[in-house]
Formats: C-alpha cells, sequence, structure tokens
C-alpha cells in the first residue's frame, strides 16, 4: 500500500511538472511568434522601403570655393584742392548724404585766379629747361672706351636699347685680357703650370693655370676665337684629364646705354677692336631721359591748371561719388611740419556698393582670379546669396594652426539691410558642368579604382541587379556626374545609407513600427531642373548642382 501511494505521488508530480512544462514552451511559443510578428511588422518591408529608383537626369553641377569674413563699406573719396586755394563757405555737413555732383562748398574766386597764376608761372619756367633740353640729344653711335675684343653680342638691329639692357645688363661685352678662363677642381696643379685645353670642336688650345684656390684652378687660353660659354675639357700634358667646365671672359666690360633702338652693328662676335672704335649705330634717340621727365612734369602742370580753369569757371566745389559726407573742413588741418600740395576738403563713404573679405585656404587661393562672380550669403538678412565679383586678392598669406590663408576682396551692390561687420560667406564657382547626366551620390557605389550603379531589382527576393559600371565626374551637392555608362532616362535602383535602430524597435511596440526615413514604400530621389528637386544653376555650399 505504500509503495503503491508513493508511486500514485510520483505520477502527480511528474503530470504536474510535464503540465508547468508544457505551458512555458507553449507559452514561449506565442512569444517567439509574437516577436517574429513585430520584427516582421518593422522591418518586414525593409529591402522594399529602403529600395529607392531614380532616372538620369540632365543638369549643371558644380565645385565651388567658400570662405567666411565681414561686410565692410568702400574706401572714402578724397576731394581736394591746392594749398593756395581757399572757400568762402561750406554747404555740406559731416552725415549729409550727397550725390554726384552735388555743391559741397562755394569757392574764394580770388585765391583761385592765385593758384592759376601760380601753374602758369611754373609751365614758363619749364619751357625753358624744355628748350635746353631738347638740345641735348642722346649719341646716335655706341663707342669702345678701351682697347678689347668683342666676346659677346646681346642685340640686333631693331631692338630697343632698353630692352637689350633689361634682358642682358648689356649690348655687348668685351674682353680685355686677351684670355677666356675655365674653373676646375685644383687637385696639384700650381700657377703657371702648362695644360692642354680641348674646345667641343676637338680644336686644342695650349693653356695655363692663373690662379689658384682652395678648391679651385683657374685656366686660362687666348681669347681669339674660343667661344663665350663652349665646353672646356683640360689635360696635363701627358693627356690625363683634370676637368672640364665653361669658358667664361677673363676680364670683361660690359658695354652698356639707355635710349634709342640699334640701327646697325659695326662689329662682329671676336673682332679686335680699339678705343673709340664704333661698335654700333643707334637711330630714335633726339630727346635724352632729362627731355621725357621734364615732358611728363609739364603735362602734370597743364593737367592742374586746367582743373583750377574749370573751378574758376564753376566757382564751387562738388562731390565726385555719391555717398555720405564723413568729415568735412572749412580750412587745412595740417600738423606741424607737414607740407603738401593739397589740402584735403572733405571724405565721402560711398553707399552704392559693399566689400566682403574672406579668407580663403591656400590650397584653393590659386583657382581664384580677379573678376570671378561671386555668391555672397548674409545670413543675417536672407539664406539667397547675393551676386558679387572678386575686386582683389592678397599676395601675402596669413599662418593659423599650420594652415595659411588668403584675403579675397569680393564687391557687391548693396541694399538696405546690409550694415557693416554683418558676418558673410562667400562661394566661388572654380568648375562646372552645364547639361551633365546627374545621379544623387547616394545611387552610385565608389571604390578606390572604380564606380558603378544597379539597374535592376529581383522582384522576388528583393536583391539589387544589373550592376553597370560608370565613369563619374564633378560631386556637389549630394549629386554626382555620369560621364560614361549610362544615358538620360536610365533607371537606377539604390538602397538608403541608413543605420539599424534596434532601440526603437525594443522599445517601440507602442506607436508607430516604421522605422525612421522609410516613406511607406519605394521612393523616388529626383534630381530637379523641371522636376521639383533636379539641381539648377552652380548653386551654394560646395557645388550644389
Amino acid at each position: 500500500m505504500a509503495n503503491s501511494r508513493k508511486k500514485n505521488r510520483r505520477r502527480k508530480v511528474l503530470s504536474t511538472v510535464l503540465l508547468l512544462l508544457a505551458i512555458l514552451i507553449a507559452g514561449a511559443a506565442l512569444g517567439v511568434r509574437f516577436l517574429r510578428q513585430r520584427v516582421t511588422e518593422a522591418y518586414g518591408a525593409k529591402s522594399t522601403d529602403e529600395v529607392k529608383t531614380v532616372a538620369v537626369t540632365r543638369g549643371s553641377i558644380s565645385t565651388t570655393i567658400t570662405g567666411s569674413g565681414t561686410l565692410s563699406a568702400q574706401e572714402s573719396a578724397e576731394v581736394t584742392l591746392p594749398q593756395s586755394v581757399a572757400l568762402r563757405s561750406l554747404c555740406a555737413a559731416e552725415g549729409d548724404l550727397v550725390a554726384e555732383g552735388d555743391v559741397l562748398a562755394y569757392l574764394d574766386l580770388t585765391s583761385v585766379l592765385t593758384a592759376m597764376n601760380e601753374r602758369q608761372t611754373q609751365l614758363e619756367a619749364l619751357d625753358e629747361s624744355i628748350a635746353q633740353a631738347a638740345k641735348d640729344a642722346v649719341g646716335t653711335t655706341v663707342k669702345a672706351t678701351v682697347t678689347g675684343r668683342v666676346k659677346g653680342i646681346f642685340c640686333q638691329a631693331g631692338d630697343s636699347v632698353l630692352s637689350a639692357m633689361y634682358e642682358h645688363g648689356a649690348l655687348l661685352v668685351l674682353s680685355l685680357d686677351g684670355h677666356m678662363a675655365v674653373d676646375i677642381p685644383r687637385g696639384s696643379l700650381s700657377a703657371g703650370e702648362a695644360v692642354l685645353v680641348t674646345l667641343s670642336d676637338d680644336t686644342l688650345y695650349p693653356g695655363a693655370v692663373g690662379a689658384v684656390g682652395a678648391e679651385l684652378a683657374t685656366v686660362l687660353i687666348t681669347d681669339n676665337k674660343p667661344l663665350l660659354g663652349d665646353t672646356a675639357t683640360v689635360a696635363d700634358e701627358g693627356g690625363t684629364v683634370l676637368g672640364a667646365g665653361p669658358l667664361y671672359i677673363h676680364q670683361p666690360l660690359p658695354i652698356t646705354g639707355y635710349a634709342g633702338t640699334v640701327s646697325r652693328l659695326a662689329v662682329g662676335e671676336n673682332t679686335q677692336v680699339t678705343k673709340n672704335r664704333v661698335l654700333l649705330y643707334l637711330s630714335d634717340t633726339t630727346y635724352t631721359a632729362n627731355y621725357d621727365a621734364l615732358l611728363g612734369e609739364r603735362a602734370a602742370l597743364e593737367e592742374e591748371l586746367s582743373a583750377l580753369i574749370g573751378l574758376y569757371t564753376a566757382g564751387v566745389l562738388r562731390a565726385g561719388t555719391a555717398g555720405v559726407v564723413e568729415t568735412i573742413s572749412a580750412e587745412p588741418e595740417t600738423e606741424e611740419g607737414e607740407t603738401s600740395d593739397n589740402w584735403l576738403v572733405a571724405t565721402i563713404r560711398p553707399q552704392e556698393q559693399m566689400i566682403v573679405t574672406a579668407s580663403i585656404d591656400e590650397s584653393n587661393i590659386l583657382s581664384v582670379e580677379l573678376g570671378q562672380s561671386a555668391s555672397v550669403t548674409i545670413s543675417s538678412i536672407s539664406e539667397d546669396p547675393f551676386t558679387g565679383v572678386v575686386t582683389a586678392m592678397e599676395k601675402t598669406g596669413t599662418s593659423t594652426s599650420g594652415v595659411t590663408g588668403y584675403a579675397v576682396e569680393v564687391t557687391l551692390d548693396r541694399t538696405e539691410k546690409m550694415l557693416p561687420r554683418m558676418s558673410a560667406t562667400v562661394s566661388i564657382r572654380i568648375q562646372g558642368v552645364d547639361n551633365a547626366l546627374l545621379l544623387p551620390e547616394d545611387a552610385v557605389t565608389r571604390t578606390r579604382d572604380s564606380a558603378y550603379v544597379y539597374t535592376g531589382r529581383n522582384e522576388t527576393s528583393g536583391e539589387l541587379e544589373g550592376m553597370a559600371e560608370v565613369k563619374t565626374g564633378l560631386t556637389g551637392g549630394g549629386y554626382i556626374e555620369i560621364i560614361e555608362g549610362l544615358q538620360e532616362g536610365d533607371t537606377v535602383y539604390y538602397t538608403e545609407k541608413q543605420a539599424t535602430d534596434f532601440g526603437s524597435f525594443m522599445g517601440g511596440f507602442s506607436g508607430s513600427s516604421r522605422p525612421s526615413g522609410s516613406n511607406g514604400g519605394s521612393g523616388s530621389s529626383r534630381p530637379s531642373g523641371s522636376d521639383r528637386n533636379r539641381p539648377s544653376g552652380s548653386g551654394r555650399n560646395g557645388g550644389q548642382p
């Protein structure tokens, strides 16, 4: 009986354990099923949701460089008068807005007449100097000042004397001591030692060591026939080569000039000449440099007298530009010891344009040129860019943290809201392509050596297929230029580049279960132009197409 009760008890315990296990297994199965269902709901369509299609379209794409800076007004224009001219009264005050041609002051006409008389007197005195200088003509020949041999000629008929002097430093060069020279390693050579010198045409000349320095020895040969710059090889009398180098004139004398045009050469290379021998003939030597300088001085005086006549006729001083009067004075304000031909009446700050001075990185500065168009964004006014032009570039950069930047000045038309010191971003297009084939960057997979796209999708597995290699060009604004491999209208498939968010899944049993970025099915990303999002124009921020 006892054994029977024990067996029944064991059976009941076993049955209970089995029942509990069955319940646990069933619960686990239901949990797994429910979890799988949630995963499927959340991510089962992931391959479908993330697959995008896009057609190859045409548009413009460009590469730009950017820099930041601040707005500033244009430099003030100065209004001046000769020191002897005085004002009768002012018609403008500091802070006044004036237009070009507005009257700033009335002139003291007596002082204007005095200034005119001064200029006329200076002109008459200058004319006497000019007449005297006209008699001092530059000679029509260039002569040798010493005896020597012509070893270099750096001009020919028709050449400007100034041009030849600028390029070569001389018109001709003479050898004075009868020797050409070549420097070779000194070795064991001593002064006066006889050597043999062979030129490039295999002509052999006897030579001698002229001087010996710490490292080099100078070997001399005749200057009769050997050519300046020819290669000379030096050997001892036994034929052992000691060294080689170019021939030069041992004692040269440059023949110089400063005016005229070479009309004819009177000597040739290697000609032996004596003192006062004519070397070349000149033309266009009527006036000296002093005469030309006097003519320039007279032209400046003529301009000043003409301006004074204009002031006397008008009787007033007018603004030469539109803007705000920054300073204005009724009489000269010069510091002690300071002298000047003119005195400052007023300064006017133009209001028509503004300037942005931006720093451009050294890696991009060589792509910037004067006159280039630039887009200027002033975020405190508008996100829409203003159009400007590069008007100045700094030649000396400023280094900060190991990176050198160069100041580039961009000028743009001023609007009412523009104020000095406002922050601005400058974008300069340095290269671009119009009517290019374009795709979103995400649609193109690039490796180190190649790039490819997918032109198909397996409807059963959802896998992308039809891999086609393409050649790409410029990249900018999220788009990439396709040079080869596709045609306009071709369809490309690609998947969004997004990370899996397990946190949102584990905590996301309430609310929407669709992953962030999904749009409820296969989407279409299309560049605009005529369509919604096609890039058009050069765009901003790094070459947006």
